[in-house]
């Protein structure tokens, strides 16, 4: 018997290495009770001030990696600051990139360069787990725009934490979501910046993803 995390695992593994589907199981991850919303200014503000985190920001949450999209993500933060320049709760918007690095991170430290957002783009580094709630909770939206998961437990931790989601619409992401949240197409910048925008300025919007988990 084989333990999936997710149907599009079971079809991976059905498809690409000819398991016999019958063999196969999905079982879902979930998230610790610890993943909920966090309303204690205190614990707020340290965990504000430990990862030297702005004011308003869209969360990007993953090991620094070419499968998680960051330069996707950052293009598409990007199109939000210039196609709504004029809208004044734009103007003090940052993009929080939180996670320790894995391979290839050159690229996403070019991508900030190449889009000329170094100073709209902070990197964390590595978060520890007993602050992942606050920091999901400090978020205005989270943004996961991967191109492959087997599950995606980032999302359903935001999700848990009360963070309205857009990710990307493939592989297990849809399975996660479900109504809870916004999915795009995850080679469309100009999709993710119009979903993040409508999480942004849509504070009915907001509310009610906020408690569809």
């Amino acid at each position: 018997r084989i333990l999936a995390d997710s149907q599009s695992t079971r079809r991976d593994l059905v498809e690409l290495l000819d398991v016999d589907p019958e063999r196969v199981t999905v079982l879902y991850p979930g998230v610790e009770a610890r993943f909920q919303p966090v309303h204690d200014a205190g614990i707020l503000g340290r965990v504000r001030d430990r990862y030297n985190l702005p004011e308003r920001f869209v969360l990007g949450l993953s090991t620094v990696q070419p499968r998680k999209n960051f330069p996707g993500l950052i293009e598409g933060f990007r199109r939000l600051l210039v196609d709504h320049a004029q809208a004044p709760w734009l103007k003090d918007l940052r993009l929080v990139i939180a996670g320790g690095e894995g391979w290839m991170t050159d690229t996403v430290y070019r991508a900030v360069v190449d889009a000329g957002l170094e100073d709209k783009v902070h990197f964390t580094g590595y978060v520890d787990d007993d602050d992942l709630p606050a920091l999901y909770s400090l978020a205005l939206a989270f943004a996961f725009p991967s191109l492959y998961e087997g599950f995606g437990l980032p999302v359903l931790e935001a999700m848990a934490c009360g963070v309205p989601v857009v990710a990307a619409g493939n592989s297990s992401l849809p399975e996660v979501v479900g109504d809870a949240g916004l999915l795009v197409e995850t080679d469309n910048p100009a999709a993710l910046a119009a979903a993040l925008h409508r999480l942004l300025e849509d504070e009915a919007l907001r509310r009610s993803l906020a408690t569809e988990v």
